[in-house]
């Protein structure tokens, strides 16, 4: 949990929001709550998957701006003794945890966890959306668990819109798919990979 996360001084949140997803490639689960205060908004997170014969859990914190731009990101794989720290000034630029920029990093705007939906939230909230609306960004893609980050580009397009409901687009690199989210720009369905279940 970051050091400044406001759980930590009781101070009460304007609105929390707890999510759970079910993962379809393999047995895995998600626990998310977000936490709405007056300066940033908090995220956290526990996923419990199994990739092959080897099982993991990560606990991960996420401190982001009201505009949903990506402040900070600390990640633990408890059992597998692997954790991370990434701080973001919100321009495209990354920080490691000794405050030194990771240039291969700079002009990416969000961050992609491979291991929840909810991150495919930070440039849908982020942005204003139109249907048809198309839009090429640059991510930071962080694979679970082996903790491998690099630049990457990806296209959100807006198709559908109706009362609560969003469906996008999705490619990423030869990978596309259409997401469905709700009316907060939380993922319900990423066909055979995630299904929100709460």
């Amino acid at each position: 949990m970051p050091a400044d996360h406001p759980n930590q001084t009781q101070e009460a949140p304007k609105r929390k929001t707890v999510l759970i997803w079910e993962c379809n490639e393999t047995f895995g689960t998600e626990f998310l709550e977000l936490f709405v205060h007056d300066a940033n908004i908090y995220v956290d997170s526990t996923v419990i998957r199994i990739d092959g014969n080897r099982p993991y859990k990560v606990n991960d914190s996420l401190v982001l701006g009201q505009d949903w731009t990506v402040k900070q990101l600390d990640l633990e794989i408890q059992n597998l003794k692997k954790s991370l720290h990434l701080l973001s000034d919100g321009k495209g630029r990354w920080f490691n945890e000794k405050g030194e920029e990771i240039y291969p990093l700079r002009g990416a705007a969000d961050l992609d966890l491979s291991c929840t939906p909810f991150t495919n939230s930070l440039p849908i909230n982020r942005l204003p959306w139109q249907r048809n609306d198309a839009r090429d960004l640059e991510m930071v893609f962080l694979s679970v668990p082996d903790l491998a980050w690099k630049k990457v580009k990806q296209r959100y397009q807006l198709l559908e819109e109706a009362v609560g409901r969003r469906k996008f687009h999705y490619k990423s690199g030869n990978f596309e798919t259409n997401i469905e989210v709700d009316a907060d720009g939380f993922v319900l369905r990423y066909p055979g990979i995630f299904t929100r279940v709460f």
